[in-house]
C-alpha cells in the first residue's frame, strides 16, 4: 500500500520518478548534478568568448561596435570586445557556484541538519 500510495502521489505531483530512500530531505548529491551541468556550460561559455577575445586582440574579428559604447572600449584603436568579456565574468562565476553543493553534500550529517538552507537558496538560485 505505501508503494502504491507513493507512486500516486508522485505521478499527482506531476513527476516522473521518485527517489528510493530519502530522509527529512533529499540527497544534496542532486544539487551538485544539476550546477555541474551548469558549470560545464559556463566553461563551454568562457572557453568560446576566450576565443574571440583572443581572435579580437590579433584583428582577425571584431564585436559590432555600438554608438553607445562607453569608456576606453570607445576609442577606435582599443576595440575590446565587450559581449565575451561580460560573457566570460558570467561563466567564471557560473563555474564556481559549483563548491557550494560539493561542500553541502560532503559535510551533511546523516541528512538530519538544514545548515545548508541558506547556502541553498543562494548557489541554486544565482
Amino acid at each position: 500500500k505505501v508503494e502504491q500510495l507513493d507512486k500516486m502521489v508522485t505521478e499527482k505531483a506531476g513527476f516522473k520518478r521518485a527517489f528510493i530512500i530519502t530522509g527529512q530531505t533529499y540527497t544534496r548529491k542532486l544539487d551538485i548534478e544539476v550546477l555541474s551541468v551548469l558549470a560545464s556550460l559556463g566553461a563551454s561559455v568562457h572557453k568560446i568568448c576566450t576565443d574571440i577575445r583572443l581572435l579580437a586582440n590579433l584583428k582577425e574579428m571584431e564585436e559590432p561596435f555600438e554608438k553607445q559604447q562607453i569608456g576606453s572600449s570607445a576609442m577606435p584603436y582599443k576595440r575590446n570586445p565587450m559581449r565575451s568579456e561580460r560573457c566570460c565574468s558570467l561563466a567564471r562565476h557560473l563555474m564556481t557556484l559549483i563548491m557550494d553543493p560539493l561542500q553541502t553534500a560532503s559535510v551533511q550529517w546523516f541528512e538530519r541538519t538544514l545548515d545548508d538552507s541558506a547556502n541553498r537558496r543562494i548557489c541554486l538560485a544565482e
